[in-house]
C-alpha cells in the first residue's frame, strides 16, 4: 500500500507541502516497522515456536493500510471521487483488485475485519500476551451446545 501512496505523491509533487511529506514520511516508516515485524513473526514461525508478532503485525496493519490510503485520498483531491473506468455493472475479476487508488481505498476498509476483527485482535493480545484478565462471561465452562442464543 505504501507503493501506491508514494506513486500518488510523485504525480502530485508539485501540490504539496512540508505537512504532507512529513505524513508520507511518518507512514512509510510504520509500513517499514510492520514488514520487519512480520518478517520476525515469519522467522520465529520457521524455528517452529510462533510468538504473538503475528497478531500484532496484522492488528498494525488493517490501520495502517487504512491510514495510507486515506492519505492517498487526499493527495488526489476531488480526483479521488472519481471512478477512473466509469461505474461498470460487472463483477470484479478478483478479490484484491488494487488496479487503481479508489479501488485500493474501498478494499483496505476490510482489512479490519478479515482475519478476526480488530476488536477480537485486541482481545486475544491483551489476554494471551499481556495477560490482562479476560471479559466476564457467564457461559465460560459451558460447551457450545449449551449457550444460550437469543
Amino acid at each position: 500500500m505504501i507503493a501506491v501512496a508514494i506513486n500518488q505523491w510523485k504525480r502530485n509533487v508539485a501540490r504539496q507541502g512540508a505537512v504532507a511529506r512529513d505524513a508520507l514520511t511518518q507512514l512509510w516508516i510504520e509500513a517499514e516497522v510492520n514488514r520487519l515485524t512480520n518478517v520476525r513473526a515469519s522467522q520465529t514461525r520457521a524455528k517452529g515456536t510462533p510468538g504473538p508478532e503475528g497478531s500484532v503485525g496484522k492488528l498494525a496493519m488493517a490501520g495502517l493500510n487504512q491510514r495510507i490510503m486515506s492519505f492517498v485520498m487526499g493527495l488526489m483531491g476531488p480526483d479521488a471521487m472519481l471512478y477512473p473506468t466509469g461505474y461498470p455493472m460487472d463483477r470484479p475479476r478478483t478479490a484484491m483488485d488494487l488496479s487503481n487508488p479508489q479501488k485500493a481505498f474501498l478494499r483496505v476498509q476490510a482489512n479490519s475485519i478479515e482475519g478476526g476483527t480488530t476488536n477480537i485482535m485486541k482481545n486475544i493480545l491483551g489476554e494471551r500476551v499481556l495477560g490482562l484478565p479476560g471479559e466476564p462471561r457467564a457461559d465460560k465452562d459451558l460447551p457450545w451446545s449449551q449457550v444460550p442464543r437469543s
